[in-house]
């Protein structure tokens, strides 16, 4: 399974819907799409990345999926589980002749680099024990070539419509746009209002950090530049360091006064710890973005997930916001570019400073080709399947139930 996985992963990574053609002697029809026969490699294929697809939602529920027969009797939206899997893999067959068709009608081409990139993986998923577990499953050398190669044809299709030239995609400074609406650059410090123990501090325990907080801002605000700014803030982080170590050291020596003195005489022994007069410290204040990180907001779609919102997620649980909740609405409805803040929250408070995005969208920085491509997948992604899909249904297709049957899911082998 791991091997499967990797190489499924490998063109995940590349935005892609798996897709893998027949291989050697096995170019039996599975289904007919539209006119276009599809080979028994890629039927297998994506049978079986429909088959782990399946296994992790009937997992979900704790079922053991480990054990086939759990799958074999599961149903998934009322469907047993073994239409569930067919019927995703003929979707799956239909949405790979799409990307091809589009891909051809576009009339694109593999550049030097991706052709090159092509083949080192080719080398890679054919060898040794990755190439034998495909093979035992009907899957060769020219059928890892295909799920490869339409990899790069989808996101040759996707660039076609959604990159900065495409009638579908955005301009290059509408999608800077974007990415500001939907990050922020900040730097913040997190005070914890619990005590060693973990309990919530109250009363002038839970003062002293919040006014500690407030005199951290001010002393920020006090810069003229938002470099200075920013310098002040790694200042500041340093400065509660210190603040933790005088309070760890003070609380040790309340412990000592309090604790029972027996027969004999304790002697206590402060040791200061000072720098090795031999040995060299160097404060390097050269990189002007230093502990700096980069927040994304964080947008709650309902559950039938309904939103236009790009990226969300659905659930509470899931959603993964940083610094805090609170913080990291503060960040994106309320702070202004180049002020240091404070929000207090139920188990901590935050020194925030948020700067210029704009400043860092530079080619060698986050303005790179990834990035952008980063950027346009999120933004678009969900629309581009959209698209792939709408085409996708749109066709006819017919089944070969014979060999529906010679390779239905539970068929194969995934021991790996």
């Amino acid at each position: 399974m791991k091997k499967f996985k990797r190489l499924a992963a490998a063109v995940t990574a590349l935005t892609i819907v798996s897709a893998l053609a027949g291989c050697g002697e096995s170019t039996s029809t599975v289904v007919n799409i539209d006119g276009s026969d599809v080979r028994a490699g890629i039927f297998i294929f994506y049978t079986m990345s429909a088959y782990y697809e399946a296994s992790n939602i009937i997992g979900q529920d704790g079922t053991d999926t480990t054990k086939i027969d759990n799958i074999k009797n599961a149903h998934i939206d009322n469907i047993p589980a073994k239409e569930w899997i067919q019927n995703k893999a003929e979707d799956y067959c239909a949405e790979y002749i799409a990307i091809n068709r589009e891909f051809e009608k576009l009339d694109e081409e593999f550049t030097a680099e991706e052709t090159s990139n092509i083949n080192d993986m080719i080398s890679y998923y054919t060898s040794d024990e990755a190439g034998k577990f495909y093979a035992k499953n009907g899957i060769g050398e020219e059928s890892i070539r295909d799920i490869i190669e339409i990899s790069y044809k989808r996101q040759h299709v996707f660039d076609h419509y959604y990159g900065f030239e495409g009638e579908k995609g955005m301009s290059e400074e509408e999608l800077k746009e974007y990415f500001n609406d939907n990050y922020a650059r900040v730097k913040y410090i997190t005070i914890d209002l619990k005590d060693t123990e973990g309990n919530l501090l109250k009363g002038n325990d839970k003062r002293e950090l919040i006014d500690l907080a407030n005199d951290y801002a001010k002393k920020v605000n006090k810069e003229t530049t938002e470099q200075n700014k920013l310098w002040k803030m790694d200042e500041i982080r340093e400065e509660y360091n210190e603040y933790l170590t005088e309070q760890a050291e003070k609380a040790e020596k309340e412990a000592l006064a309090t604790a029972t003195v027996t027969e004999t005489t304790i002697t206590t022994t402060t040791t200061t710890t000072t720098s090795d007069p031999t040995e060299t410290t160097t404060t390097t204040t050269t990189n002007p973005f230093a502990n700096e990180v980069r927040v994304q907001k964080v947008v709650q779609t309902t559950a039938n997930n309904d939103s236009s919102e790009e990226g969300a997620i659905t659930t509470e649980e899931e959603l993964n916001y940083v610094p805090s909740k609170k913080a990291n609405e503060f960040i994106f409805n309320e702070a202004k570019t180049g002020e240091a803040s404070v929000v207090e929250d139920a188990e901590a408070v935050y020194v925030i400073l948020k700067a210029d995005l704009y400043e860092r969208l530079t080619d060698d920085d986050w303005w790179s080709e990834g990035y952008i491509s980063s950027l346009q997948s999120q933004k678009f992604e969900s629309e581009f399947t959209d698209f792939i899909n709408e085409i996708a249904e749109s066709y006819s297709i017919s089944r070969n139930n014979r060999a529906f049957k010679r390779y239905e899911p539970f068929s194969l082998d995934y021991n790996q």
